[in-house]
Parts: structure tokens; C-alpha cells; sequence
């Protein structure tokens, strides 16, 4: 009998590719030079290095996996700065892939990823600015008992984690935090599918998963960071959100226990690289 609880994500990392982005090109060439120009790729590694990757790293339930997308010619010396930095987390498994169209590449990594041995899998996505809680894993795991009750005829429920901490970059070369209470960002949110389900987390647009699946929402922890800079392909919905208040000097200390992120490291080398 299966059982269990399968965990996989999804990183697109300024994958050069026919549809995924809201932002328009004229072709796939266009696309590429504007997602591998140097001064947006020093800028997006250095989101990936400090905000993404310490959370998975500190992974309270390591079996997991985040599956990382990347075009095969994703430029050095970035490529090398990436490879190096996942090498100690073997959660992250980079997939360089040839560029072509958007949904069918994602497709076959995450089918690729399934295992059917287990009884459901529960898949999110994240984009290289962005990150998850330390416990964000354990606790997809830990909530499939209580929200699979509610799954609908296919085997789909969704499971959103609306609280969270938006790192919003202003002038200066400062990096600004905000806790807010959010519903349907994509950070924080992850859907169950039946390991034999045709369908990936990435066919269920976030700001629509309401109405197509049964929803939960849950505030009760900070369990996302969504990064807010000039390079974001989509602006941060600050409107839809409800503002926490947080003391100034409890930001920092709660960014390290929630997510094992130096909050004070990363504002440094971003002013520092901001300034050049």
C-alpha cells in the first residue's frame, strides 16, 4: 500500500523560454540577453545565495526535493557560483535543459520527480528570490491529515501559508522588511496531487487556485519571503495584503530563527553591490 508524503519544488532560474513570463519579448534571443545580462544575474544569484538557499539547507524534514531549472547555456561565471552553492544541500537537484516551451519543460521535470510509491505528493514553487520556513517541509507533511480530508474527486486540495515577510529593495541600496498576511501568492503555497495526477503545480495559476481546487489558508506562522527589486517579473500585490506590525529590532532575530537567514549579511553585499 503507498504511503507517505512526497515533497517536491520548483525553481525556474532565469530559464529562457516560450511562455512563463509576464513580461513580453519579441523572441526567445530578446529573452535571453535580458535574463542573462550580468548587472540582473549578479543581482538574482545573490537573492539565490542568501534568501533562497539557507532555509532548504536548515530544513527541519530534509527528504524533500527542489528541482532547479536552469538553461543549459546559463552563462559563467554564475553557472559555476550556483553549482557551488547547492553543493552541500543534495535536495537541490539542478536540471540544465535546452530552451523550448515552458509548461511541457516543466512538466517532464516534475513528473520526472514523482514517486509512486507514496500516497500523495505535495508540490510548490519558488521563485530564486524567494524562500520557504525552516519548517515549511514538515509542516506540508505533518498538515496532509487534517487537509486531505478535503480533498476533491481527483485527489486535489491546496494548502496556503499566507503569512509571510516581503524583502522590498528601495533606494540606498537598502532592503526593507514587511510581514504581512497574504492569500494565494505563490510563495508558501503548495498543492496535493496524486503521485499518478496529470497535472503539476505549476497548471494551477496561484491568484485562481480558490476556485479551482478546495482552499486552506492558514497565518498562524511566517512561513514565506517573497524578494521585491527591479528585476521581478511581476510587482508585489502589497494592497492584497494585511500589514503585521513587528518591532524594527525583531525582524532581523525572526528572519534567522524562521528562515537561517543573515539578514544583516544580505543587506551588506546588496548595498555594497547595488553602489557598483
Amino acid at each position: 500500500m503507498a504511503e507517505g508524503v512526497q515533497v517536491q519544488g520548483l525553481c525556474r532560474f532565469s530559464f529562457p523560454c516560450t511562455g512563463g513570463f509576464k513580461k513580453y519579448h519579441e523572441s526567445l534571443e530578446e529573452r535571453r540577453a535580458a535574463l542573462y545580462a550580468p548587472k540582473r544575474l549578479d543581482e538574482r544569484t545573490l537573492w539565490f545565495e542568501h534568501v533562497f538557499l539557507p532555509p532548504l539547507r536548515a530544513q527541519t524534514d530534509a527528504d524533500f526535493t527542489m528541482h532547479l531549472l536552469l538553461g543549459e547555456d546559463f552563462p559563467e561565471p554564475w553557472r559555476g557560483r550556483i553549482e557551488a552553492a547547492i553543493r552541500d544541500c543534495p535536495q537541490v537537484q539542478a536540471h540544465w535543459r535546452e530552451p523550448g516551451d515552458h509548461r511541457a519543460i516543466c512538466r517532464d521535470v516534475m513528473w520526472g520527480g514523482r514517486d509512486g510509491t507514496r500516497a500523495v505528493v505535495a508540490e510548490f514553487r519558488l521563485d530564486d528570490d524567494d524562500a520557504v520556513a525552516v519548517d515549511y517541509v514538515q509542516q506540508l507533511r505533518r498538515s496532509w491529515n487534517k487537509v486531505g480530508r478535503l480533498a476533491n474527486f481527483a485527489g486535489r486540495v491546496a494548502l496556503d501559508h499566507g503569512k509571510g515577510v516581503v524583502l522590498q529593495a528601495i533606494e540606498g541600496g537598502r532592503i526593507k522588511p514587511q510581514v504581512l498576511n497574504t492569500h494565494c501568492w505563490s510563495a508558501g503555497l503548495a498543492i496535493y496531487l496524486k503521485p499518478d495526477d496529470e497535472a503539476i503545480v505549476m497548471d494551477f495559476p496561484h491568484h485562481k487556485i480558490w476556485a479551482r481546487v478546495p482552499f486552506v489558508n492558514l497565518t498562524d506562522s511566517v512561513m514565506f519571503i517573497r524578494g521585491d527589486h527591479d528585476h521581478n517579473d511581476a510587482r508585489t500585490p502589497f494592497a492584497a495584503g494585511q500589514p503585521v506590525p513587528v518591532p524594527d529590532d525583531e525582524i532581523a532575530p525572526m528572519i534567522q530563527r524562521r528562515f537561517a537567514i543573515d539578514l544583516p549579511a544580505f543587506q551588506a553585499e546588496w548595498r555594497t553591490l547595488t553602489a557598483e
